[in-house]
């Protein structure tokens, strides 16, 4: 008689299936993951070539400043150099912002160019640690900062005789950026920290000595500050250059400090409008952009991990694409304009890449996309803002030329050209010229019609705050009463 053989238990037989389930999903993840590989390498590689057939190129090595030698370089002085070593402790070297910190009533700084001047009563009033009374006049106030800021001289002494050097490269650990274990973007922060400061206590150097009736002094502080900004807008970093246009508005407060109160002399004015009109901030931002994409992000898809991942390289696409069709288009280099409208538009190709939830990014590969792209909308008009405030002050210059040859400023200003200004810069915004009209009181008012597109009349707006609002109204050079 056969011996019966036993049946396996329900549980092994569960077990059983499971584990045959369990293989089955596993090979067919296997296969799906190397199809998603093959694909993703084999798509990235074709979208690679046939950018690169039409001109683009994706070398990071394009947009590091060349170096430049120590002998030859303003920011290789040595202040400037300690700015890329975390050492505050180091002998004979302090934050300049530091001067303007030792009271914690420190005013504000004036808010160019909504008609907002420097009170050096109240920056002197803190310097002394009192409350601002406003009994005190303008070239006493500016003793007193003077004064104050002497602690500073050394500092600013060799920056001045640093700054005649012919070339300014800050030297970044650029090779660094696309490592999660660098310390590049800790070490770019640090030194675009330093510079903000250096440029606020040279810009607040510069007011007390015009103030003070030293134009000449006041010209040497601002032109430092120029010299600064040479080595930020050859840096292509974003940040960098989010920082450059808060430099230039620090930068543009002295210089139209010394217009409204007419301290520049012509020979002044034309270093100043020169300098002004070689001022490209749209062409840096339009540098820094690629430097987002070719420094930093395809790096991080083609670094570690990353670069054995096909749905990676998917992304990368995606992102590379919204950066053709959503980020590119919104600066037009060639005609010098930065027009809302046409943004308004890249927005809506936006939305068909951040569309949906994450189930749909994910499998649509526009996580990446839809995480960073957003957030780079507000680049755009800070660039288009700064550079007009740019512009606005270089046909201010030629304008308080044109008064100083001729008694008052001109009807129209086509009456500039070509005498006083080769070409006339035109409205960021629309390609229109910019508005001018006379005021009573032998003054002008000088605008660019805004973020808005609508002609206010040259009226600024502000916020619930009473801050600036520079998506409504005008942008506009008035100078105050």
């Amino acid at each position: 008689m056969e011996t019966p053989v036993p049946k396996p238990s329900r549980v092994k037989r569960i077990a059983r299936r499971a584990v045959f389930v369990l293989a089955v999903l596993v090979t067919l993840g296997a296969l799906w993951l190397a199809e998603e590989n093959w694909r993703g390498r084999r798509a990235w590689h074709n979208y690679k070539s046939a950018m690169e057939a039409k001109g683009e190129r994706f070398d990071a090595a394009r947009l590091i400043p060349p170096k430049v030698p120590d002998e030859e370089n303003f920011a290789a002085c040595e202040y400037l150099a300690h700015s890329f070593t975390k050492l505050p402790e180091s002998p004979g070297w302090t934050n300049i912002g530091s001067y303007l910190a030792k009271s914690p009533n420190m005013p504000r700084r004036a808010n160019w160019p909504y008609r907002s001047s420097a009170d050096l009563t109240n920056w002197a009033e803190a310097f002394e640690g009192g409350a601002a009374s406003g009994k005190m006049d303008p070239a006493q106030a500016a003793a007193i900062v003077l004064e104050h800021l002497k602690a500073a001289e050394p500092v600013l002494a060799e920056l001045r005789a640093a700054s005649r050097r012919p070339c300014c490269r800050f030297n970044l650990p650029y090779e660094g950026w696309d490592s999660t274990n660098s310390r590049a973007p800790e070490v770019t922060t640090e030194h675009l920290v330093v510079l903000k400061m250096l440029c606020q206590v040279l810009a607040l150097h510069a007011e007390a000595e015009m103030a003070a009736g030293r134009s000449d002094q006041a010209l040497e502080d601002i032109n430092v500050i120029f010299r600064l900004d040479d080595g930020l807008k050859d840096e292509p970093i974003l940040i960098s250059h989010l920082v450059r246009f808060a430099s230039t508005a620090i930068l543009l407060q002295p210089i139209a400090e010394g217009l409204a109160e007419r301290r520049w002399s012509d020979v002044q004015l034309r270093a100043l409008q020169e300098r002004l009109g070689r001022t490209d901030l749209l062409a840096g931002a339009v540098r820094a952009l690629y430097g987002e994409r070719d420094l930093i992000m395809n790096p991080f898809f083609t670094s570690g991990i990353m670069k054995f991942v096909g749905w990676g390289r998917l992304e990368q696409i995606n992102c590379n694409q919204a950066f053709q069709e959503v980020l590119l288009p919104r600066i037009n280099l060639a005609g010098r304009e930065v027009n809302p409208s046409l943004g308004h538009a890249c927005d809506l190709i936006l939305s068909n890449y951040t569309q949906g939830g994450r189930v749909t990014h994910f499998l649509h590969h526009r996580i990446m996309v839809a995480m960073f792209m957003p957030g780079l909308m507000r680049t755009f008009r800070l660039a288009a803002a700064a550079q007009t405030d740019v512009d606005l002050l270089t046909v201010a210059c030629a304008l308080e030329r044109y008064r100083l040859a001729e008694g008052a400023y001109p009807g129209q200003l086509a009456a500039l050209s070509p005498r006083f200004i080769t070409t006339l810069p035109h409205d960021i915004i629309n390609g229109q010229p910019l508005k001018y009209r006379l005021t009573p009181g032998g003054k002008f008012v000088l605008y660019s019609v805004g973020w808005n597109e609508k002609d206010d009349g040259g009226v600024t707006a502000t916020n619930q705050y009473g801050n600036p609002d520079r998506l409504q109204g005008d942008w506009v050079l008035e100078y105050p009463d």
